[in-house]
């Protein structure tokens, strides 16, 4: 259940007001959010962003994880002011950013500011800051999406992919050593998770950061461009303007590509939900640019 700042238990609201001063008004956010509580909170000592979640919801480690990397990321991401765990909850209360979510559509004013925080924020976590956790190769290592859609679900597996599916199984299986790297990355990039704040682009929700190559939040987001609109061309265009993105081998790129499509076929497949759809429709769009 979603609660409100008066569902919350006294005393983590007290532990909070004991940080913020008095609370005067709860705004929640207008993006979904896998918290239990996520709010913008007025406070005597001004606006804080807070996010809450009982410790014995599953995806409290996510919040443990992005506690344990806030203090290692530079400015282009929200500060942590605080954290508080009491009864049986867990509370972080960030930086507030006044702005929106940014706009990743062709012609979006957003994404010359999103291409200079990518590049700072590369800059800033290279070599990546000591974190406890799997790097993006451990992440992947093993994975095999494609070859259990072919087990489990060949009726998933359209004209296109059948012909390609070895091709797409090889890549898979060598894509943990090719996005390998020393550059602690966000790995979940999207439009949501970019705040457009007075000419900068600033990236929140640091819940899934891990080691990779410099050039894999990047290539998170050229899938994220073609489901807002770009043809896979442009949107590798679009990313082509960093640097760190023409050090990507063509081969490293297109396993990274066939291991996001692949697994987010397999979610289409065993979760059923239009998100899943949508996300494997628009990983594959850029699978058949890369293979023809």
């Amino acid at each position: 259940m979603a609660y409100a700042w008066d569902d919350l238990p006294a005393d983590l609201r007290a532990s909070i007001q004991l940080r913020t001063g008095h609370v005067t008004k709860a705004v929640p956010p207008t993006a979904g959010t896998v918290s239990d509580y996520a709010a913008t909170l007025d406070t005597a000592t001004g606006p804080v962003f807070c996010k809450a979640i009982r410790t014995d919801n599953p995806r409290a480690w996510m919040h443990r994880r992005e506690a344990a990397v806030s203090p290692a990321l530079p400015n282009t991401a929200a500060a942590l002011h605080w954290s508080v765990e009491a009864v049986g909850w867990l509370a972080l209360g960030f930086e507030h950013i006044p702005g929106r979510h940014a706009d990743l559509s062709p012609g979006s004013g957003d994404l010359p500011l999103i291409t200079r925080t990518l590049g700072q924020l590369a800059d800033a976590l290279t070599p990546a800051p000591p974190l406890r956790g799997f790097t993006l190769a451990e992440r992947w290592s093993g994975q095999d999406y494609w070859q259990t859609v072919r087990e489990r679900h060949p009726d998933r597996l359209g004209p296109w992919t059948a012909v390609r599916l070895d091709a797409l199984v090889t890549a898979e299986r060598e894509a943990p050593g090719l996005v390998d790297g020393r550059t602690l990355a966000h790995t979940d990039l999207t439009g949501s998770n970019i705040l457009i704040s007075g000419g900068t682009a600033r990236v929140i929700d640091w819940a899934f950061p891990a080691p990779g190559a410099p050039w894999v939040d990047t290539a998170y987001l050229v899938v994220r461009l073609i489901g807002a609109g770009h043809t896979p061309a442009e949107a590798e265009q679009w990313a082509a303007r960093l640097p760190l993105w023409r050090e990507a081998s063509p081969w490293a790129v297109t396993a990274f590509g066939a291991t996001l499509a692949g697994l987010w076929t397999l979610r289409s497949a065993e979760q059923p939900g239009r998100q899943w759809d949508i996300l494997s429709a628009h990983g594959l769009a850029w699978l058949r640019h890369r293979l023809g």
